[in-house]
């Protein structure tokens, strides 16, 4: 009976890992689905500027509904996808495929400020980590986009924003690599960290 009884205990374990992970992946299916429409720019192409630049279409956030659900959070980095020169999303996660860099996760703070994270290849579970200031234009160039201007000259464009259960935003940027002498750029998920979460993001970039 004894060994009945523990073989029965290790099963109901095996069965709530695997309840755990089924509820996990079917959240994870809900939030990409979530996105997906915005993610292919509502079944339009992306578009790039005579500068190269790439935006999408979307209507972004006001800058008071931006304070109130950005600022003063983390964001983690749920997913990224390149997007192409056509202005097409591809299918795969874009961090799957490439090695020496990771992705951006971020924390916006009072007094415009961003601290972008990323996990530091050359040091277990350390992060590298960069504050600059930033400014908020939810008209950039006459048309109404929702476009965050960092002070070295790079920028991310709020596409979509949700403040549900798992608060979250979709935004477009460059990623930081080049192709053929041009900035290669992605969509992305950002979900809201914890304050758990933040504080291991900060605590690591100390290492």
């Amino acid at each position: 009976m004894k060994g009945f009884k523990f073989n029965f205990g290790l099963l109901l374990v095996i069965f709530s890992v695997l309840g755990i992970t089924g509820c996990s992946d079917k959240e994870d299916e809900s939030l990409y689905s979530e996105w997906e429409t915005c993610l292919d720019n509502h079944t339009g192409n992306y578009v790039f500027d005579n500068q190269g630049r790439c935006f999408g279409d979307g209507g972004g956030i006001s800058q008071e509904n931006f304070e109130k659900m950005v600022t003063g959070h983390g964001w983690k980095n749920y997913g990224t996808w390149e997007i192409d020169e056509s202005g097409k999303r591809l299918p795969d996660d874009f961090y799957k495929n490439v090695y020496g860099i990771n992705p951006a996760n971020f924390y916006f703070t009072e007094g415009n400020k961003i601290t972008t994270y990323r996990k530091d290849d050359s040091k277990a579970n350390s992060m590298l980590s960069d504050t600059q200031s930033y400014t908020f234009n939810g008209r950039y160039e006459g048309v109404p986009r929702s476009v965050i201007l960092l002070v070295d000259g790079s920028y991310m464009q709020i596409t979509g924003w949700d403040l549900g259960v798992h608060p979250s935003f979709c935004a477009v940027y460059p990623l930081g690599l080049k192709r053929n002498n041009k900035d290669v750029y992605g969509v992305s998920i950002f979900v809201q960290m914890t304050d758990k979460e933040l504080k291991e993001f900060q605590d690591a970039n100390k290492l």
